[in-house]
This record gives structure tokens, sequence and C-alpha cells, in this order.
């Protein structure tokens, strides 16, 4: 198959965590000032395109997330 000349939604490689056809997810994590956070979830699904889900957090809340997704 050829490769898009032109990038829409969903077509863009990226650093994605998940990249499927019908699927994406990307997160990212930033830090701000000391010991508070962002924490940047994208999904694509075709329906619906990108979304987005913003979590700020402090470093204990952080921890917290970070001990849940270990389980």
């Amino acid at each position: 198959m050829q490769p898009y000349t032109v990038l829409l939604p969903g077509r863009t490689p990226g650093p994605n965590l998940v990249n499927t056809v019908d699927y994406k997810m990307h997160v990212l994590k930033r830090q701000y000032s000391d010991g508070e956070y962002e924490i940047l979830i994208e999904r694509w699904i075709p329906e619906t395109g990108w979304t987005r889900t913003q979590l700020l957090m402090n470093q204990k809340q952080l921890a917290k997330l970070v001990s849940v997704l270990q389980e």
C-alpha cells in the first residue's frame, strides 16, 4: 500500500503506546514545578478522532497512580 502523502488524524505514526488501524493511544508525562506533574492521555478511534484526558497531580498522587498501574 502506498503511504499517505497528507496526514489526517489517526494516520500519524507518532510515539504511540498502541498503534493499530482502529485504535491509538499516546501517554505523556510532564513536570511543571517541583513535585507537580501533568499526565496527558490521548486516544484515537475512527468514530471520534483524538480525545484527550489531562491529569494534574502532585508527587504523592503520581506515586499512587504508578503503584496501581504496576499491580
